[in-house]
């Protein structure tokens, strides 16, 4: 509580910050509503144990609830936030038909049609909030095409594979404990210019716990 003879006043503060938040989870928990938002979804399932998987708002940054954000929360395993991108779906199309440039990679949003991913709610304040309250993030991508090669020869293969009313998917799963690598904003595929298969993208939310 001192350096040398003089109060730590920041700790003293620090500490005094903790306790208060602590006393107000015992006397007025938070709910999930736009007026008693949570921190995080971790937060609410602490408060709340009872509470199923769905819709809650949550206000990572503490202040006033008008900014609160309304997210999914998963308490299958780990309590994750979980926020889904306002255009999950990337059309099944020849994206790189008539690319111009041969064997090189291209970002979508630079394609005709093509865009970058928004995420709803979330400013940047209180998305560097939620990092700081979080320690791993995930998210999915859902890779669909036309029958025929999914990858190129000597590629990893990706972490799950389906087969779908003549189509194939292939589902890629990104975690990283570097919370500012996600969520994804673009997407670059690799190809030619004469490759005419039709292939698209199902970006799935990105989930912080």
């Amino acid at each position: 509580m001192y350096l040398s003879d003089k109060p730590n006043y920041l700790l003293i503060q620090t500490l005094l910050d903790l306790l208060h938040q602590e006393l107000h989870l015992l006397i007025d928990p938070p709910d999930g509503t736009k007026e008693h938002p949570a921190t995080t979804c971790l937060e609410l399932w602490i408060s709340q144990p009872n509470f199923t998987n769905g819709m809650y708002y949550i206000d990572p940054n503490q202040g006033s609830p008008a900014d609160a954000l309304l997210v999914y929360c998963d308490f299958t395993a780990a309590p994750k936030t979980c926020l889904s991108p306002l255009q999950p779906q990337v059309p099944v199309k020849a994206w790189l038909k008539d690319s111009g440039t041969n064997n090189s990679f291209h970002w979508l949003s630079s394609k005709e049609k093509g865009f970058q991913f928004e995420y709803l709610g979330p400013d940047v304040v209180q998305m560097r909030f939620l990092r700081l309250n979080s320690r791993l993030t995930s998210q999915n991508i859902t890779y669909s095409c036309q029958h025929g090669n999914i990858q190129g020869p000597g590629e990893r293969e990706p972490s799950q594979e389906l087969h779908s009313r003549g189509r194939r998917e292939a589902v890629f799963q990104f975690e990283s404990e570097d919370l500012d690598l996600l969520p994804l904003r673009d997407l670059a595929v690799f190809g030619s210019s004469d490759l005419t298969q039709e292939f698209g993208f199902t970006v799935g939310p990105v989930c912080f716990s």
